[in-house]
């Protein structure tokens, strides 16, 4: 993916129970399509997201991308954070992906390119 910060805050995602409703509660308040995220519409000022099933994310989830994901999760483990989910291939979109817990338990996702 070109062009996308390292380092910074690129995705989010926010856990559903009802995918039918949830996506029509967002577009009628926000104007939220799952055409748009399909698209990876860029907005000035804004991160696109998704809206994902609750059996896979329990609660809502920052997405980091950084440049090499290996160093990443050395430094998570070197400065106190925990491993949740280990390097994990995106072949379809050519990334990788892994969670970790941060040091006041939130669990936060970091992506990287292949």
């Amino acid at each position: 993916m070109a062009n996308v910060p390292d380092n910074k805050v690129t995705w989010f995602q926010l856990p559903i129970d009802d995918e039918e409703r949830a996506w029509k509660f967002y577009n009628s308040v926000f104007g939220w399509t799952k055409e748009a995220v399909i698209k990876d519409e860029k907005m000035m000022g804004g991160i696109n997201g998704e809206l994902v099933s609750r059996k896979y994310v329990s609660e809502p989830r920052l997405v980091i991308h950084v440049p090499v994901i290996d160093d990443a999760l050395e430094q998570i483990k070197r400065n106190g954070g925990t491993i949740v989910v280990d390097r994990t291939d995106i072949p379809q979109i050519a990334m990788v992906f892994a969670t970790f817990k941060d040091t006041e338990g939130n669990l936060v996702n970091i992506v990287s390119n292949v």
